[in-house]
């Protein structure tokens, strides 16, 4: 763009807060500048007890909340940073998660075929080509990650500048997620910004900023109770659930995302993406009622392949596999993952979505599973992932508008 002919002096900052395990805060303080909006942070990650990163996530986990603020303002936020940045990682194509995303942020997404011989089963196995990154107690052999904030702090991806002539006091906000690891500890985050110097540039880019529309990814979830009635004598039990949404009332919603969280021991959850992935239900519907009428035509989303046609209708490329959704979807009954990867990614990627596309006045997500008894679980039977109590996460699209006056002064506002 034709600011780049100007002089950019590329900065590196040092938090002016880093408390570890808790919150990193930056400062962009000076005086009538100009920054440029392609704000990256760096060396991300902890040091714990060995162990690697959730394979869903990579060191992103570590992020639990990400602001970006002008003075007590907000201006741009993901709260549940590691389960969006989990979608944001499965919302890419394999050979970019292969080449070039597990690289940035330690994840273990992107797969590729094993096996030479085209007749042997060997040859019908996918796995990832990359595990998890891993962490060490050791600052200079454990794992960091690069995060570009344009990504997750939408108004930056709005416009390519901030001038602090509008806004005087911006400060990056990192609250920490205290979970990764076992006598874990924060590594020191550093931010890398590009300034723009030209005195003429930058008296013409501020000038040019009176509004920015950007879209703001804002979070709901309510609590699906645990099926406990499910006895050797009750095999089966079908749980159905209607509940009102308060997040999204008077906004514009967009696309709608649903991320399925079961808590407690969840005995059976992958054990290299935990609790941060979306985990299928057995016999699941979900629907959505907006303004008092059903969003899907009779029982909505009711079956894996309607979910999937959904989640690429709305959302574009992700990285799936073949029948990624089903237990054994080969002829000769295994799964096209290799045997030591099943466990952890079979079913463990089931995000439901919606587009709504109006302003919202009311809204009830519907939503039914049928519970199963396992024999093998004993009397544990609400530990399985099928059975156990559910956090809905709802992550939905709300277009906000930033307007600038001509004192310097802006408001921001819903559309």
């Amino acid at each position: 763009m034709a600011f780049y002919s100007g002089n950019i002096r590329t900065s590196i900052l040092d938090p002016r807060l880093d408390k570890s395990n808790k919150i990193a805060t930056f400062s962009l303080d000076s005086v009538d500048s100009v920054y440029l909006s392609n704000m990256r942070l760096m060396n991300v990650g902890v040091t714990a007890t060995a162990g690697n990163y959730n394979a869903a996530a990579g060191a992103y986990e570590t992020i639990d909340r990400l602001t970006l603020f002008d003075g007590n303002t907000q201006l741009s936020q993901q709260i549940q940073f590691p389960r969006w940045a989990a979608f944001k990682n499965f919302h890419k194509s394999n050979e970019a998660n292969r080449s070039i995303n597990h690289f940035l942020n330690g994840s273990g997404m992107g797969y590729e075929v094993q096996g030479e011989d085209v007749d042997t089963a060997q040859s019908k196995n996918l796995a990832p080509l990359n595990g998890a990154e891993g962490f060490t107690t050791d600052a200079t052999t454990t794992f960091q990650s690069w995060l570009d904030l344009k990504t997750y702090l939408p108004m930056l991806r709005a416009t390519p500048f901030i001038p602090t002539k509008v806004f005087k006091n911006l400060r990056l906000e990192i609250e920490y997620n205290a979970a990764v690891g076992t006598a874990q500890n924060t590594t020191p985050p550093i931010l890398v910004v590009d300034e723009i110097m030209d005195n003429e540039t930058r008296n013409s880019l501020e000038k040019q900023l009176t509004q920015l529309d950007f879209v703001q990814i804002e979070h709901d979830m309510v609590v699906v109770d645990a099926i406990s009635d499910l006895t050797a004598n009750k095999l089966t039990s079908v749980q159905s659930i209607q509940k009102q949404l308060k997040g999204f009332d008077n906004k514009v919603l967009n696309r709608l995302l649903v991320v399925k969280e079961p808590q407690g021991a969840s005995a059976g959850l992958s054990t290299k993406m935990g609790k941060l992935t979306s985990y299928l239900q057995h016999n699941e519907k979900d629907n959505l009622r907006i303004n008092g009428r059903t969003l899907l035509v009779g029982d909505g989303l009711d079956t894996t392949s309607k979910s999937t046609a959904m989640l690429s209708d709305v959302w574009g490329t992700c990285n799936m596999y073949l029948n990624r959704l089903d237990l054994d979807d080969n002829s000769d009954g295994t799964s096209v993952l290799d045997t030591n990867t099943t466990k952890d990614y079979l079913g463990a990627q089931d995000y439901r979505c919606f587009r709504v596309g109006e302003r919202v006045e009311q809204m009830e997500y519907i939503f039914e599973r049928t519970g199963c008894f396992d024999a093998a679980a004993a009397g544990a039977q609400t530990t399985l992932p099928i059975n156990s109590q559910l956090v809905l996460h709802y992550f939905g699209e709300v277009p906000k508008r930033l307007q600038v006056s001509s004192d310097g002064t802006y408001l921001i506002s819903y559309l």
